[in-house]
Order: C-alpha cells, then sequence, then structure tokens
C-alpha cells in the first residue's frame, strides 16, 4: 500500500512542478523555454510509467496526469490527456471540466482541426497573442460554460490575464 501511496504523491509532484514552471518563466526566453520543454518530457515520460503502473485512482490523480500529458508535444500526447481528463470528470473532479475542452481543442489542432471551445492561443508574426484558429462554429458559449470555458468574445482576455500579466 505504501507503494501506491507515494506514486500518487508522485503524480501529484510531478503536477505542481508543472504548474510552478510555467508560473515561473519568461516566456519571451528562447532558452528557458526549451529547459521547459525538457522538463515536460521528464514529467511527460514519468506520468505515463506512473499511468502504465496503474497509480492513478482518484479524479484528481487523472486531472493531475492529464495536464502533464497536455503539455506534450504529439497527437498521441493530447488524445491522452484529453481521455485521462475525461476519466477525471467522470470520476467526480469538476476543476477538470476545462481541462477536458482545452486537451480536446488541443487534440484537434493538432490534427489539422477546428477547435471547439477556444482554448488555445498563439502568437502572431508580430508577438501579439491571439486564438488559434480555425474555431468550430457550431460550438455555442452555452456550451463552452458547461465546461468552465469563458465565452468566445472573452476568452482570449482572460487567456491574457491569467497567463501573461505584466
Amino acid at each position: 500500500m505504501a507503494k501506491v501511496n507515494a506514486e500518487i504523491n508522485e503524480i501529484e509532484s510531478l503536477y505542481i512542478s508543472d504548474i510552478e514552471d510555467r508560473n515561473n518563466i519568461n516566456w519571451d526566453d528562447k532558452d528557458e523555454i526549451e529547459k521547459l520543454r525538457q522538463r515536460d518530457k521528464e514529467r511527460k515520460q514519468k506520468a505515463k510509467e506512473l499511468i502504465d503502473n496503474g497509480s492513478l485512482v482518484s479524479g484528481l490523480d487523472y486531472h493531475h496526469a492529464s495536464l502533464i500529458l497536455q503539455h506534450g508535444e504529439t497527437t498521441e500526447d493530447y488524445k491522452l490527456a484529453h481521455e485521462l481528463a475525461e476519466k477525471a470528470v467522470e470520476l467526480g473532479d469538476e476543476t477538470a471540466k476545462w481541462l477536458f475542452a482545452a486537451t480536446f481543442d488541443r487534440w484537434l489542432l493538432s490534427e489539422n482541426k477546428p477547435q471547439k471551445y477556444g482554448t488555445q492561443f498563439k502568437q502572431d508574426k508580430n508577438g501579439e497573442w491571439e486564438i488559434a484558429q480555425p474555431i468550430d462554429p457550431s460550438v455555442t458559449d452555452d456550451e463552452r460554460v458547461k465546461y468552465n470555458v469563458p465565452p468566445l468574445s472573452e476568452a482570449l482576455k482572460v487567456y491574457k490575464e491569467k497567463y501573461h500579466r505584466k
């Protein structure tokens, strides 16, 4: 039993490390971003080991693993992140609803399909942040709110306030 508890704590530790990395990075420093990508790869590998070992138990465990995989680099990473977020929601983690939408959008964009919820952003050629295109026009703000996603008209403002405070 102690092994399982240590592994559960490990997924939480990986999650905290992921969050702290993003809270403390200078997004304009390419060297810092490259170092972050390397740490992301290491976290992703360890999270996959924990998943493969059956160490995820609670909705929160699945939430933590989903966030780590969302910061992967491949369509397969994003698909797995989405499946993990879906499991987190199924297990009662209400806070994973936004992650469910975000991982789905990232997965869709990686397949050159329109995102549904408008949770993904990119920098334009001038370095200004914008909502990544295309966006599925059939998805309503009422559907977005079910997943704790702001209305499309507010999405960029909310994103900048949360991640790019200057």
